[in-house]
């Protein structure tokens, strides 16, 4: 009797269990990526609130994120589909001082998105990506590149592959355009790429990105992943920080 008791007693319990963690299973959330970067020439440091103009936490400094770099700071899980989200020039982030952006996003739940802040200060503007990053076989040993426009200003650049040669791998791209991903080959043997972005019309070099490490199986980061190799910074600036480079973002 006292066994069938303890059997009872042990089927209702775990019944309980499996009922509260699919439950919770469920009731969890869908994570939304979004990446924030700054791209915009003269604005050193951007302050991002995700309460709108409400006013800020004591606690902002921690997420200030600057010119032409990167780090996780820039990372957010989001779960609204409709997400507030102001931008503030720093140190102008205390009443009555006015964001850049007062942005009401539209985020697709699961999706994965990069939010480049573009312009100047007298006229800010920016630009929205939303993207898939495509699946590498093992077999294949490759990874996907391409290419953006985030040069404020900029008239429309080609983008050239040297190596063993020259060959033209896009046409005309505009400030704020983006192509889709391309495959290339990753293996040991490889050896380096280097893409130039130049004027189209006058072929003026603008800047370039090569590529390193494909013939070491333990730093090589290329394989199987994703990248976006983009045109920042100012036409004609001729300031180490300001001038148009060339800036490499991880879309693996």
């Amino acid at each position: 009797m006292k066994t069938y008791k303890f059997q009872y007693i042990l089927f209702i319990s775990l019944l309980c269990f499996a009922i509260v963690s699919c439950k919770k299973t469920e009731e969890a959330p869908v994570l939304t990526h979004l990446t924030l970067f700054n791209a915009m020439p003269g604005e050193l440091r951007l302050l991002p609130s995700f309460r709108g103009t409400e006013p800020l936490n004591r606690y902002y400094d921690a997420t200030l994120f600057y010119y032409g770099s990167f780090n996780l700071v820039g990372k957010y899980a989001i779960t609204k589909e409709d997400q507030p989200l102001a931008i503030y020039s720093y140190p102008d982030t205390l009443v009555p001082s006015k964001p850049l952006f007062d942005l009401q996003l539209k985020l697709k739940k699961g999706s994965i998105n990069t939010l480049y802040f573009l312009g100047k200060k007298e006229a800010p503007d920016y630009l929205l990506d939303t993207y898939l990053p495509p699946a590498h076989q093992a077999a294949d040993s490759t990874f996907g590149v391409r290419f953006m426009n985030l040069s404020y200003g900029s008239q429309p650049v080609s983008v050239y592959l040297i190596k063993d040669g020259e060959r033209k791998e896009v046409e005309g791209l505009a400030y704020k355009d983006r192509t889709d991903f391309k495959s290339y080959t990753a293996t040991l043997e490889t050896g380096n790429y280097t893409f130039e972005f130049r004027d189209q019309a006058t072929q003026q070099l603008l800047a370039s990105y090569t590529t390193a490490e494909f013939g070491k199986p333990s730093e090589n980061k290329w394989r199987f992943r994703n990248f976006t190799i983009a045109l920042i910074g100012l036409p004609g600036e001729s300031s180490e920080l300001l001038k148009q480079k060339t800036f490499l973002f991880d879309n693996y």
